[in-house]
């Protein structure tokens, strides 16, 4: 079986996801995301357009990001458009590449774990892939018995 870093995610060019992504292994997006983005490594190529936040260990951009980044390593490639701030550790920007925000360098490592700690526990229109998914299947069906169980005790009580 392979490890998480080993594990590797394409969206097609026509492809348009609507949700969050977080994964623990690598992500290639030509395609559309419209949510946000959590993974080790995340390439987004030229025809890749992220439209909300993007947090990785290296982050590649040779498409566009509508949203913040927070990356350890921050690529951006000729073809690169960043419509948003940008938090790294280690930043190379190639001739070209446009960037509409503000950059924060930063000394200490970056979390870039803030989907996974915070909203694929709260929120059940995340999705997630490997263990991380096994995870959120689990506590959405909790959910789920939950509000059943609240709802026959209140049918009870009406």
């Amino acid at each position: 079986m392979k490890s998480p870093n080993e594990t590797f995610a394409i969206l097609a060019p026509n492809l348009v996801v609507s949700g969050n992504l977080v994964s623990e292994g690598n992500i290639h997006i030509d395609g559309t995301v419209e949510g946000d983005v959590q993974t080790v490594e995340l390439t987004i190529g030229g025809t890749g357009i992220v439209k909300g936040r993007v947090f990785g260990k290296e982050v590649k951009v040779s498409g566009r990001v509508v949203g913040s980044v927070t990356a350890c390593e921050l690529i951006l490639e000729e073809s690169a458009v960043i419509e948003g701030d940008i938090h790294y550790q280690a930043l190379s920007v190639s001739r070209g590449a446009r960037l509409n925000g503000n950059c924060s360098f930063s000394e200490t490592e970056l979390d870039i774990t803030a989907l996974s700690n915070k909203k694929t526990r709260s929120k059940a229109g995340a999705l997630a892939f490997g263990d991380a998914a096994m995870k959120a299947v689990g506590e959405q069906s909790e959910a789920s018995e939950a509000k059943s169980v609240a709802a026959s005790e209140k049918s009870k009580t009406a």
